[in-house]
């Protein structure tokens, strides 16, 4: 249902996107995951042809979107990471607004969420909340009936209970047919939901496999507590091995036997040691590590 090839996008002299080929299938929840300032929302901007490539492909649903943006854009139902909107409408007169473009759009199915997410039809957006005005936008994108979902950042400003109702919404929607693509800070989420996951840096594809298979190849972290503050140039070295964090509070990540790191530790002051290995933050935190502390 997507397919970008050697998408690159700049911006002046800085370069947003570099060579960013992806495929997302029917029925698929798809993790786009990056730091700030990776490139997530302009590519989803050039998934919508809001912005345009430098060069490189995009189709939607088959549609070049270069050709007929308009015809693309209606396969997609859009929730941005910005929460403005008109604030005088009231969350109905919103939700109606936002729908009227899509001839497939799906009024009493809108009228379902705004209920199930508890947002009032006749309360001015102005009077929401952060939490509630990302509801609404998921609303609105989940009520256009459209096949493809495009989501910025769709859980941020959820409450957690918010966030498992919504994830769980998005497993629906995959169920049906639907292509749900998303873009995301929050790993726990992307873990639990996803089927595959791309990771972003820079504009640059860093990894891109199905949730279990990054996992697997992750390698291992350990969480490091030291007994007195240390400066990264006296952790041990080896190859293979790398570390973040700062002071006493230390992750080494690293390949290979658990005995090989333990013998590389003996001689710091270690106040205490755990087992950090096996999630996406994990994984995230040694992709992007160093640009983090940066």
């Amino acid at each position: 249902m997507i397919r970008t090839q050697d998408l690159f996008k700049s911006y002046a002299a800085q370069q947003v996107l570099r060579g960013v080929s992806l495929q997302v299938e029917r029925g698929e929840i798809f993790g786009f995951v990056g730091p700030n300032g990776a490139g997530k929302t302009t590519f989803l901007k050039c998934l919508l042809g809001i912005a345009q490539p430098l060069s490189g492909k995009i189709h939607i649903g088959g549609v070049d979107v270069s050709k007929q943006p308009l015809a693309a854009r209606k396969l997609c139902g859009y929730a941005p990471s910005e929460t403005a909107m008109y604030d005088s409408l009231s969350v109905w007169n919103m939700v109606r607004f936002c729908l009227a473009s899509y001839k497939q759009a799906d009024y009493a199915r809108a009228k379902q969420l705004l209920d199930l997410y508890q947002l009032p039809h006749k309360t001015r957006v102005r009077s929401l909340s952060h939490g509630m005005k990302r509801k609404l936008l998921l609303t609105q994108a989940i009520a256009s009936g459209a096949p493809v979902l495009l989501l910025d950042e769709p859980m941020e400003g959820l409450d957690p209970e918010a966030r498992r109702l919504f994830e769980r919404q998005l497993q629906g929607e995959a169920a049906a047919g639907r292509t749900v693509f998303f873009s995301s800070h929050d790993l726990a989420s992307v873990e639990r939901v996803c089927e595959r996951v791309a990771f972003l840096r820079s504009g640059k594809l860093l990894a891109c496999d199905r949730v279990e298979n990054i996992l697997e190849q992750a390698g291992h972290t350990l969480r490091v507590h030291l007994r007195e503050p240390r400066a990264l140039n006296t952790m041990p070295k080896a190859p293979g091995i790398t570390w973040s964090g700062k002071d006493a509070l230390w992750k080494m990540y690293f390949d290979g036997p658990m005995e090989n790191a333990m013998a590389l530790l003996q001689d710091l002051p270690i106040a205490g040691l755990r087992d950090a290995s096996g999630g996406l933050e994990e994984v995230f935190e040694a992709l992007y590590g160093p640009e983090l502390e940066a």
